[in-house]
């Protein structure tokens, strides 16, 4: 009897206590994303979906989506955002909160890194600085490396900068092992500095990232390849084969300059890597790398690269010129006198000329020019038969005859006239 008592009360304050319960537990909340790009601008069509919802909520064209959802502290629920081209794989994702029914999202595309990389556009970053005891650093070093850009942390350890996505981020301060970051470890929460934690360094430590990057002793980088030029060995068979390539090789320059721990990080082939690997030991020293004006010790790649020379093409030989036609002067004794015809005459001499003029055409009847009317020389250069015209002997004898041009000429020229 006294269990059946004991059941009842239990059953009682079960029943009693879930509505009570539930009512606790479920709110009715309105949250509002705003999705954006790194650089401040919408980011729109963004989907989003809730684990264990089947609607989805798309943002509107300022990047904005709102939603109601009843959130239960009981049970999370899970947030999944997708780019409308892409809906079968998720690019963030969050819980959420009954704390951040506000909030700003920054997602890119990879069209949109792209053309902040184009652009070099600038997006503020902040963090804070710490010892690996808690501790902040004040006067630590943080500079995008390239750029000339740079800051040091205040005393809570605190800075701000303008990155870009193209150059890393640099941290260094005094006896701590230096820190390179990028963009993107800045921007997975805008909203809160980002904590980076500094270790102690120590004298044997390796660096990969420094102020003063080590440098081929003569000429850098351009003097380093007409090293490779000069002094790397090309196996024979491989030349035979026509085999090409980069074999890139990893050492360690000294704080002294010597080259050691030289390793194959992209091997090609054997007897390739192996030249790789001799002509980087058979080096000079280089010129060490420095860290806040102290010589350390950094860690350097190199690309050696294994390419045939092609002849460079004969230059084109010059196209024979066609000799010139001999063209010999005619002399003025070669032409005949009965080639000075009227219409070659009139086709010389231009249409202003005596000879074309209607006016000075001489009388028909002075075929034949008297021998005594010609001054001395004339009638034995001239001679009788060359002066001639052709005559139409179908013409009657009372017809005046035409005479030829070149006799009317010379009539005109010396005034004889006609009876």
């Amino acid at each position: 009897m006294k269990n059946s008592y004991i059941f009842i009360l239990f059953v009682l304050f079960y029943l009693i206590g879930i509505p009570q319960n539930a009512d606790a537990q479920e709110k009715k909340l309105t949250f509002r994303f705003s999705i954006l790009k790194s650089n401040g601008d919408p980011q729109p069509g963004v989907i989003l979906r809730i684990s264990g919802e089947t609607d989805d909520h798309t943002a509107d064209e300022q990047g904005n989506i709102t939603f109601e959802y009843t959130w239960n502290s009981d049970n999370y629920a899970r947030v999944y955002l997708y780019f409308p081209e892409e809906k079968d794989r998720s690019v963030k994702s969050f819980i959420l909160e009954e704390t951040e029914t506000d909030k700003i999202i920054y997602l890119d595309r990879p069209e949109d890194i792209a053309t902040f990389k184009q652009q070099n556009t600038t997006i503020p970053v902040s963090g804070i600085i710490r010892h690996n005891n808690g501790k902040a650093i004040e006067g630590a070093t943080v500079s995008i490396q390239g750029t000339g850009r740079k800051t040091s942390s205040n005393a809570n350890g605190e800075f701000h900068i303008d990155a870009d996505y193209t150059h890393n981020i640099t941290v260094r301060a005094d006896g701590m092992e230096n820190q390179s970051l990028s963009i993107n470890d800045f921007l997975e929460n805008r909203d809160e500095p980002r904590e980076i934690i500094m270790n102690p360094k120590n004298t044997y430590q390796v660096y990969s990232v420094v102020e003063h990057m080590p440098e081929f002793p003569n000429n850098g980088m351009k003097g380093f390849m007409n090293y490779l030029k000069r002094n790397l060995k090309y196996p024979d068979w491989a030349k035979k084969a026509g085999k090409e390539g980069v074999v890139v090789i990893q050492f360690i320059v000294e704080r002294d300059g010597s080259i050691s721990s030289p390793s194959i990080v992209r091997h090609l082939e054997a007897s390739m890597d192996t030249a790789a690997l001799d002509v980087i030991k058979a080096m000079p020293d280089w010129i060490p790398a420095k860290d806040n004006g102290k010589t350390v010790r950094c860690k350097y790649s190199v690309p050696v690269q294994f390419k045939i020379e092609k002849p460079k093409p004969a230059p084109a030989a010059a196209k024979p010129q066609k000799p010139k036609a001999n063209i010999k002067p005619v002399e003025s004794d070669s032409l005949k006198t009965d080639s000075l015809v009227t219409d070659s005459l009139h086709s010389i001499l231009p249409k202003d000329s005596l000879l074309q003029k209607k006016e000075l055409a001489l009388p028909a009847d002075s075929l034949i020019i008297p021998a005594d009317s010609l001054q001395t020389g004339v009638s034995d250069t001239i001679r009788q038969d060359t002066i001639k015209a052709t005559v139409n002997h179908s013409e009657t004898d009372t017809q005046p005859r035409k005479r030829n041009i070149f006799v009317r000429f010379f009539r005109w020229l010396f005034g004889i006239k006609d009876k």
